[in-house]
Parts: structure tokens; C-alpha cells; sequence
């Protein structure tokens, strides 16, 4: 019988190695990106994070389908404690333009380097999946790469970007396979990430004070439609919300992190929404009042409270509002106002059900006794008390 010599480097043993590394470097950046997205100040760079997190997810879901057809479990520890320092180092960033030079100038080229290799080295024909998740994981990563290269233009190489840069080079590069370079010492700059409980804007925008007294003004159509669209360019609100949930929440199953990026890349695309929607008519957005108070409010409790606060209060009770809006839009002959709304409440049906899949499971992971339907029951409650009435009260810490 004749021997045929493999050409190829990625066999079957390696590739698994090399897709377990690969999934939990996109992983890691998918919860960093949720973590600071409440953190990052300007408006512009968030609305991206809430892509880039959800487009992550998508990645990590290709490398999922593609692992548990070849190992189970489908996510494993990557065993290399190099690249598990490197990701536990990339959220220490000193700010948010820091960090994102790191992810998308230092991890994410490397990312596609070594997607690129592999596709050369792996058995074309019998790997032939890995190959169809890697093409579609390019597409992302690459446009990625040339966003952070037009956004951060104005950012120079600073001491954070080598630092991370140094970390991937200790950890053999994606691959492991380079030659590992000698582990660096943390710079002076880095500071020690911890879930933000306040929800940051930039310098452009004015914070609300949610116990000013409000005039109630003549409240024609056009002024209801008008605050409507201004609410929709706050929803960020609701976006850094899920993303807290997300961050906090690593214990729960993949599905839910998936379905949670879906939920606030949607919420952020509800403010996008608000904001080309006051952009076609005339108003500025950055002019709108943040009632960032509203993020502060739900962060005071455990990541349970606050998704049950948002599903199961803020979303599941915005139906009947749209609603109406939405026929007075198609009666008044408002063709973009009701499609923007249309759209606005399909999303919100899937986060409701979100909210339901998730929450028995979202309890539990966070230390609650209570069945599910008491816990919502109490949610709702303290919801109606607190977030309809306004008062939004911040409790003092037991």
C-alpha cells in the first residue's frame, strides 16, 4: 500500500486546539466590548461596540457549531495561561479609545492572520465547515480592522496598544505557534475594569436631572411624535443594560450570551433609529437631555432584577403605546415614522421572549430562591413603584 505524505500542518488534533483558541479569543472580546459599553463615553464609538459585540457573537457561534461536531464539550479552556493573561488583560484599558486600539488594532489583525493560515494548512475537503465559518468570520474581521483604522486614525500607538501587542507576542501569537517572547510587566497607565454603574456621554450632551420639575405642555401630535423619536435616541439606555447583564452574567450558557448580543445590538440600533430619525428632520440628537439616571437606577440591583426591570417591565409594556403611535403614523400618511415603529416592535416581541427563555435560569445563576413567577411578579412590581412613578430611587447599600 502506498503512503501519501499529509502536506497539510492542521490535523485533526491541532484544528480542535486551534478552534478552541480561536473561539475563546472572540468570546472574551464579545463580553469586554458588553462590559464597556456603559463605560465608553462617546456616542459614536458606542452605537460601533454594540455591532462589533454583536458581530463577535456570530463568530463565536460559526466556531461553536463547528466544535461540538468535533469535541465535546464544544468550549474548552484554551490551557495556555499566556492567552487567558492576554484576555484578562485587554479589558484594563485606561480608556475607551485604548481599548478598542488593542482589540481591533492588536487582537483582531491577528485574528485574521491566523484565519488565513488556517484556511491554507487545514484538509480543504474533509474540513470543509471550518472553511465556510472562517469566510464569513473574514468578512466581519477585516471590515473591522479597517474601521478601527479610520476611527482611532487620531489615536497614536501608545504604551496600552504595545503592552496587549506584548501579551499576544507571550502567548505564541493566535496560533501559539510563533516563537513566545518573554511575558511583559504591566504599564503604569492600566486600570483595573470593574462593572460601571454609571452610564457615560460625551461632553456634547447634557445629563437630566430626573427630579426636576417638568411643565406640562399642549401636547399636540407633532410634540408626541417629536419626544417619541427623542426616547428612541435614548434607547442606549436600555443597550447598556443587556450589556451589564451580559458581563456580569459569564455563568450562564452560550445561548444566552447569543441571544443577549442580539438584544443590545438591537438597542442600539433603536438609538440609531431616534437619531436618523431627529437627523431626517431638522434636530440635532446631542441636544437631547440623557436620562442616564435610568441605567443607574437598574444597576443598583443583581443582573436578575435588572433584565427582569427591562423584559418584563420596560419591554413587555411598550405595546400598546407603539401600537397606537403606529396607526396614528399610517393614519397621518407618515410612511417613515411607522416603519421605523414596525421594525422597533418586532425586535422588542423577540426580547420579551428572550426575556421568558432566559430568566428562570438568569434567577437561579444569581443566587435568587424564588420561582420564577414570584420573581417577576416582585420585578414588575417594584417596576410600576420605582420606573413608572419616576422616582427611580437609588437605595442605600445594606
Amino acid at each position: 500500500m502506498k503512503i501519501v505524505q499529509a502536506e497539510e500542518q492542521v490535523d485533526f488534533a491541532r484544528n480542535k486546539r486551534l478552534l478552541n483558541r480561536y473561539r475563546f479569543v472572540e468570546y472574551e472580546m464579545l463580553r469586554i466590548l458588553a462590559g464597556w459599553l456603559p463605560a465608553t463615553a462617546r456616542m459614536e464609538l458606542k452605537l460601533a461596540i454594540g455591532r462589533l459585540l454583536w458581530e463577535d457573537a456570530q463568530h463565536v457561534q460559526h466556531l461553536y457549531q463547528r466544535l461540538r461536531e468535533v469535541q465535546t464539550p464544544a468550549f474548552r479552556d484554551p490551557n495556555d495561561p499566556a492567552l487567558s493573561r492576554l484576555m484578562a488583560e485587554a479589558i484594563n484599558a485606561p480608556s475607551e479609545l485604548d481599548l478598542l486600539a488593542g482589540l481591533c488594532r492588536v487582537i483582531k489583525p491577528a485574528l485574521v492572520k491566523a484565519y488565513r493560515w488556517h484556511i491554507g494548512e487545514t484538509f480543504a475537503n474533509p474540513d470543509a465547515p471550518t472553511l465556510y465559518a472562517f469566510k464569513h468570520i473574514l468578512l466581519d474581521e477585516e471590515e473591522h480592522c479597517r474601521w478601527a483604522n479610520e476611527a482611532l486614525a487620531a489615536h497614536p500607538v501608545g504604551e496600552w496598544e504595545r503592552y496587549i501587542a506584548d501579551l499576544l507576542a507571550a502567548a505564541g501569537g493566535i496560533t501559539g505557534n510563533a516563537p513566545r517572547a518573554e511575558a511583559p510587566e504591566a504599564p503604569s497607565c492600566r486600570t483595573e475594569f470593574t462593572a460601571p454603574t454609571e452610564a457615560k456621554r460625551d461632553e456634547r450632551f447634557t445629563i437630566l436631572d430626573p427630579h426636576a420639575s417638568k411643565t406640562q405642555a399642549e401636547y399636540d401630535i407633532a410634540m408626541k411624535r417629536l419626544d417619541e423619536f427623542e426616547n428612541y435616541s435614548q434607547e442606549m439606555l436600555a443597550a447598556e443594560t443587556v450589556a451589564l447583564v451580559m458581563y456580569l452574567s459569564p455563568m450562564m450558557p452560550w445561548e444566552f450570551t447569543y441571544n443577549s448580543a442580539r438584544h443590545c445590538y438591537d438597542e442600539t440600533r433603536h438609538c440609531m433609529l431616534g437619531i436618523e430619525w431627529l437627523t431626517r428632520h431638522g434636530y440635532d440628537y446631542t441636544k437631547v437631555p440623557q436620562n442616564t439616571h435610568i441605567y443607574k437606577w437598574r444597576s443598583q440591583y443583581d443582573a436578575a432584577t435588572q433584565y427582569c426591570l427591562l423584559t418584563m417591565g420596560n419591554e413587555k409594556h411598550a405595546f400598546p403605546g407603539r401600537r397606537k403611535s403606529l396607526t396614528a403614523y399610517k393614519s397621518a400618511g407618515d410612511h417613515l415614522s411607522a416603519q421605523f415603529i414596525s421594525y422597533d416592535m418586532a425586535d422588542e416581541r423577540q426580547h420579551v421572549a428572550y426575556g421568558l427563555r432566559w430568566l428562570g435560569q438568569l434567577i437561579k445563576a444569581h443566587g435568587h430562591q424564588m420561582s420564577t413567577d414570584q420573581f417577576v411578579e416582585e420585578t414588575t412590581q417594584r417596576w410600576e413603584q420605582e420606573y413608572r412613578t419616576g422616582a427611580l430611587p437609588i437605595h442605600p447599600k445594606p
